[in-house]
């Protein structure tokens, strides 16, 4: 049974961390395709500890985003994901909303699949850049700080980027 009150303390923290946490994980981890893991580990643990009645604060949960960072690249040996598509059951067609545009959907994905494969080719910081100012909408002045580079350096890995991207794009679709 859930506990009500360690629910709304962990709803909480999480609202008052979130940002944070992502923002530490995506400036320290080697990979920005495996900050959300860790994100969920750390929240994991957190709620863990909440539930054992242990007091969380945010130096604390930094602490241990720090600890997840350095466990997850530790223990990297990940399951493979298998595939909806690899069931033989359509089970999971049933699962999908009516009101669910399947074709933007698939569309979108596609869009931001191709962004993240052009962007997997690039350095890190470039994807560490992209993450943080499109996804958590960090300033540019902001991801300089986190990253400890140059405001400079940062527009210029973005617009670049950007740039390159267009024309990858472009290439992509004809």
């Amino acid at each position: 049974m859930i506990n009500q009150e360690t629910l709304k303390e962990f709803n909480s923290l999480y609202q008052k961390t979130y940002n944070d946490v992502l923002k530490y994980i995506v400036c320290k981890c080697s990979n920005i395709a495996d900050a959300e893991d860790i994100l969920q580990n750390v929240y994991v643990e957190v709620y863990k500890k909440l539930l054992k009645g242990e007091e969380i604060s945010k130096s604390y949960l930094i602490g241990i985003t720090k600890n997840k960072v350095k466990d997850y690249y530790r223990f990297r040996y990940k399951n493979k994901i298998i595939s909806f598509f690899e069931r033989d059951d359509n089970s999971f067609i049933d699962a999908i909303p009516s009101d669910v545009d399947t074709e933007k959907s698939m569309l979108l994905k596609y869009d931001t699949e191709c962004v993240w494969k052009y962007l997997k080719k690039k350095k890190v910081i470039v994807a560490k850049i992209f993450y943080l100012y499109f996804h958590l909408e960090l300033t540019i002045k902001e991801i300089s700080t986190e990253l400890e580079v140059t405001e400079s350096n940062v527009k210029y890995y973005l617009y670049r980027t950007l740039k390159e991207l267009n024309a990858y794009l472009e290439s992509e679709g004809e």
